[in-house]
């Protein structure tokens, strides 16, 4: 089955209007003399290929069509429709960067009568923002198998895998995945994390350096140090709770370098992180105090 299909006007109804009741139909509206139309129709084709039919793209030349382009109220082109249900349910003009697009076809999906899969991504969210890695987990390596390039679904994985210390498993999928979902920022995040993770936990911990900070505990240097070691060991509440304390005798040390640290570590880790919704509250409660 093609993806990509040219319409008339006499075909609108059942190609787009019934059709959009099974599966979404984004609808663009060209012609041949437009030249935003020559930019925009191959990003359209190339992202709706990508869903690998969870989508349709319809095309509709206004100028053998000026009917449904009059009906639809068409006044510049390129136009573009996404249909839902039979409805439409969002629209834009002009050329757009593929990033927007992809926005628009992902809630068109998402929005899909009968799609279980935000449903069932929110409650592996759940399970994961529960501490409850090993379910949220297998939650995720089902959804795969039901939706497999979607980056929720892949970032949502690879977070759990990180949590329960799975490097190699999760390096070896990251490995596995082609461009284009690799340029997705979650994934992007998680690839950094991971990077910055020492998976030789028994031999890269330094004993020492808990002893030196307890002996100096002002010394903010070492606290700081401290703090990286356990991030790079995975030992997340562990380097929150020592960057925390040092923002606590000093927030503007160094530049800020323990706020600095946390916002980092909290944009990498996501807002879901159970370690990051605690230090978040910890941290705020400091700098409102």
């Amino acid at each position: 089955m093609s993806f990509i299909v040219d319409i008339n006007q006499d075909q609108f109804l059942e190609e787009v209007v019934e059709k959009s009741k099974t599966i979404p139909v984004i609808v663009d509206f060209w012609a041949p003399w437009c030249g935003p139309c020559k930019q925009l129709t191959p990003t359209l084709e190339k992202v709706v290929n990508k869903k690998n039919g969870k989508i349709i793209l319809a095309k509709v030349n206004i100028d053998e069509n000026q009917g449904i382009a009059s009906q639809l109220n068409i006044q510049s082109i390129p136009t573009v429709y996404g249909f839902v249900d039979g409805k439409p349910i969002d629209a834009f003009q002009g050329a757009q960067p593929e990033t927007k697009i992809e926005e628009m076809v992902n809630k068109m999906i998402e929005a899909t009568p009968g799609n279980e899969v935000p449903k069932l991504i929110g409650e592996a969210d759940q399970l994961f923002s529960d501490q409850k890695f090993e379910e949220s987990l297998r939650l995720f390596e089902n959804l795969v198998g039901m939706d497999p390039g979607n980056p929720k679904i892949i970032s949502g994985m690879l977070r759990c895998m990180i949590q329960l210390k799975r490097f190699d498993d999760a390096s070896e999928i990251l490995d596995s995945l082609d461009e284009e979902i690799i340029k997705d920022q979650e994934i992007l995040k998680i690839k950094k994390l991971l990077d910055t993770t020492n998976k030789d936990n028994d031999e890269a911990f330094d004993e020492k350096l808990i002893h030196d900070v307890n002996a100096n505990p002002e010394n903010m240097e070492l606290r700081f140090k401290l703090a990286n070691n356990y991030l790079s060991l995975n030992e997340t509440e562990k380097g929150f709770n020592e960057l925390l304390k040092l923002f606590e005798q000093n927030p503007t040390w160094n530049e800020e370098a323990a706020k600095k640290k946390l916002l980092e570590f909290f944009d990498l880790l996501g807002f879901n992180d159970p370690n990051v919704l605690v230090a978040r509250k910890k941290l705020s409660s400091m700098m409102f105090k």
